[in-house]
C-alpha cells in the first residue's frame, strides 16, 4: 500500500512521483509520530517516529493493534476525542489539538499530544483520520516537578511566620522553666523531673517547627555522615512499641552498609511518617515492611524520575497490604494539606513533610498503590564513599558562663526580653532593654560608652536587627552585634549577603545557648574603643 498523506492532482507522471517522493522522506524521516487510522479505530498507515515511541519492532505490529484497546490508557477516551472534535473541527476541518494518554508495547504510559483531522470522502463523510503525534511524557514530569517547587515554595513562607511566632512562644517557655528549676531546691526531686518532662516537650515543639521548615526547605538540614541501616534498626525498635498487635512489623535491613551524608532526625521523620501512614492504611491489621537495599540509578531511569542523577543510592522501602490509593489520590498525595482522612485526624502535612525532607537529601522518592492492593513507597538517598563516624559521647553539662558586661538586648516580644533579661541578670551581666531597633538607637548613642553587647531580634517593627546593625557600623561602632530571630537564617532574605559573619542564635533558646552565645561572642570581640577609627 502506497504511503502518502498528500493528493499529487493534475501533474505529470515525473511531477507526480517527485511530489510522492518528498511526502513519503517527510512521513519517513519525521522526527514526530505520524499516523493515518480508520473510523473504527485500526491503524492504516505508521511512520518509524510511531513504531519506536510505542516500544514496537515493526510498522505490522502496529497495524495489527486496535488503538482504543490496544493504545490508549483509557479504551473509551478516543471515542470521547472524536465526539469532541466533531465541535473542534469547524470551516477548516481540523483539531486544533487533544491531549491525552496512550500505552506502549511494554504497558507503560506515556502522554501525548495529537495534532490533525478527518479526512473526508466528496459527501463530507469522515472516511479515516490523520494525525500528528508528539511525545510529552517529560515535559509533563517537568512541569509537575515546577508545579510542586511552587507549592513547596508557598508553604515554606507560611511556615517561615508560623516558625517566627511558635518559636517566641518556645522561647518564653523555656526561660521561665529554667528560672523556676534554678529557684528550686535539689530535694524537690519531683517538681523537677515534672520540669524536665515540660522542656522536654517543648524542645521537641522546637524541632517539630525545624522539620516543617525543612520540608518547605526554608532551612537547611544539618546533613553528616550516617549509616541508614543503624538509623532504620534504631528506629523500627521505636514502631514495634508505636504499632497495634494487629499489625506484624517485618523488618529486612540488608546486611550492607550505607553511608549517606544525612540529618539522622529528619531520616527518622520521615519513617516515622511513611510508617504512620501505613499503619492508618491496615485498620484492620495487616504487614508493614521495611526493607533496605543498594540500588543503581542511571539516565534510564528518568522514566521513574525525569530529573533523576545516575549514581549508588540507598533505596529505603516501605510497603503495607492495606487499602491503597486510587489515582487521584497518587495525584495530591505530596500536597500540603491533603489528606483523605476525617477532620480532625490528620493535618495533611505528613507526606508533604517526607516529600521536603528527602528533596533536602538530594534524593528522590517514588509511590506505587493499587486501590486494595497496598502501597509500597520507595526513597532513594544518594550513597557517599566515607563510612559514618562512630557518635561521640555526649558533652557533660559544663557549669553556665558567667559575667559583668553590659548588655543591650532588643526584642519586640515584651516576655522574651523579660525573660531574656532576667536570665542575663543572673549570670551576672548587666542589661539594658529597647522594644525596637528605634529605641534601641535611642539607648545606644545615650549610653554608648557602657555598651560591650548588642542583642537583637532580626525582624521587629519599625526597625529590625538589620537596619540596627547598618546604623551602628555607619556611624563608627564596633560594638560587638548578636543577631536573634525565630526565623531561620536560611528563611530570612539576605542574611547571607553581607550578614553572613554576623553571630546568629535561633530561637527558641536555652539559658546554656544563649548565655555560651553571649560569652562566645563577648571573648572574641577584640579590644576596642568604643568608637571604631
Amino acid at each position: 500500500m502506497p504511503r502518502t498523506f498528500g493528493d499529487p492532482g493534475r501533474l505529470s507522471q515525473d511531477e507526480a512521483r517527485r511530489y510522492q517522493d518528498r511526502y513519503l522522506a517527510l512521513f519517513e524521516d519525521a522526527p514526530y509520530g505520524i499516523y493515518r487510522s480508520s473510523v473504527d479505530g485500526r491503524f492504516l498507515e505508521v511512520n518509524p517516529a510511531l513504531v519506536q515511541m510505542l516500544g514496537y519492532d515493526s510498522a505490522d505490529e502496529l497495524l495489527a493493534l486496535d488503538l482504543a484497546g490496544d493504545v490508549y490508557a483509557d479504551p473509551d477516551e478516543r471515542t470521547r476525542l472524536i465526539k469532541r472534535g466533531q465541535v473542534l473541527y469547524g470551516e477548516s476541518g481540523r483539531w486544533r489539538t487533544a491531549e491525552t494518554r496512550w500505552k506502549r508495547r511494554d504497558g507503560t504510559e506515556v502522554a501525548v499530544r495529537l495534532s490533525g483531522g478527518p479526512v473526508r470522502d466528496a459527501a463530507g463523510e469522515v472516511t479515516a483520520f490523520q494525525m500528528m503525534v508528539e511525545d510529552i511524557t517529560e515535559r509533563r514530569q517537568l512541569e509537575e516537578r515546577l508545579r510542586q517547587s511552587q507549592k513547596m515554595e508557598a508553604v515554606g513562607q507560611l511556615t517561615a511566620g508560623i516558625a517566627h511566632d511558635f518559636n517566641n512562644l518556645l522561647t518564653v517557655v523555656l526561660s521561665h522553666i529554667d528560672l523556676v528549676a534554678d529557684a528550686l531546691p535539689p530535694d524537690r526531686t519531683e517538681l523537677l523531673a515534672d520540669l524536665r518532662e515540660v522542656r522536654d516537650a517543648a524542645h521537641r515543639g522546637a524541632e517539630m517547627v525545624r522539620k516543617l521548615s525543612a520540608f518547605g526547605r526554608s532551612e537547611p538540614l544539618r546533613l553528616r555522615p550516617v549509616e541508614l541501616g543503624t538509623i532504620v534498626r534504631d528506629t523500627t525498635r521505636l514502631l514495634r512499641r508505636m504499632l497495634p498487635a494487629s499489625i506484624a512489623l517485618v523488618s529486612e535491613p540488608d546486611d550492607a552498609e550505607f553511608p549517606l551524608l544525612g540529618d539522622p532526625g529528619a531520616i527518622e521523620q520521615v519513617l516515622l511518617n511513611l510508617a504512620t501512614n501505613a499503619r492508618d492504611a491496615m485498620p484492620e491489621g495487616g504487614t508493614l515492611r521495611i526493607e533496605t537495599e543498594r540500588r543503581r540509578l542511571t539516565d534510564e531511569d528518568r522514566a521513574l524520575h525525569a530529573w533523576v542523577e545516575a549514581g549508588d543510592y540507598a533505596c529505603l522501602t516501605v510497603s503495607d497490604d492495606g487499602i491503597g490509593m486510587d489515582r487521584q489520590t497518587q495525584d495530591h498525595i505530596f500536597e500540603p494539606f491533603f489528606t483523605t482522612k476525617k477532620r480532625g485526624e490528620g493535618t495533611g502535612l505528613g507526606m508533604a513533610m517526607v516529600y521536603g525532607l528527602v528533596k533536602q537529601h538530594a534524593g528522590y522518592i517514588h509511590i506505587y498503590s493499587e486501590v486494595g492492593g497496598g502501597t509500597t513507597v520507595r526513597i532513594y538517598l544518594p550513597m557517599v564513599r566515607e563510612q559514618a563516624p562512630p557518635e561521640a559521647d555526649g558533652p557533660e553539662a559544663a557549669a553556665l558562663p558567667r559575667g559583668t558586661e553590659t548588655i543591650l538586648l532588643v526584642e519586640d516580644d515584651a516576655k522574651v526580653i523579660t525573660a531574656g533579661k532576667r536570665l542575663l541578670e543572673k549570670r551576672g551581666y548587666r542589661v539594658l532593654t529597647a522594644a525596637d531597633g528605634v529605641r534601641a538607637l535611642e539607648v545606644f548613642r545615650a549610653r554608648e560608652r557602657e555598651i560591650d553587647l548588642v542583642v537583637t531580634d532580626m525582624v521587629m517593627p519599625r526597625m529590625g536587627g538589620r537596619r540596627l546593625y547598618d546604623i551602628l557600623r555607619a556611624e563608627g561602632s564596633g560594638v560587638p552585634v548578636l543577631f536573634a530571630s525565630g526565623y531561620t537564617a536560611g528563611m530570612m532574605e539576605g542574611i547571607d549577603e553581607g550578614y553572613g559573619a554576623v553571630p546568629f542564635i535561633h530561637k527558641p533558646w536555652t539559658v546554656l545557648e544563649l548565655v555560651t552565645k553571649v560569652r562566645e561572642v563577648l571573648d572574641g570581640a577584640t579590644p576596642r574603643s568604643r568608637r571604631a577609627g
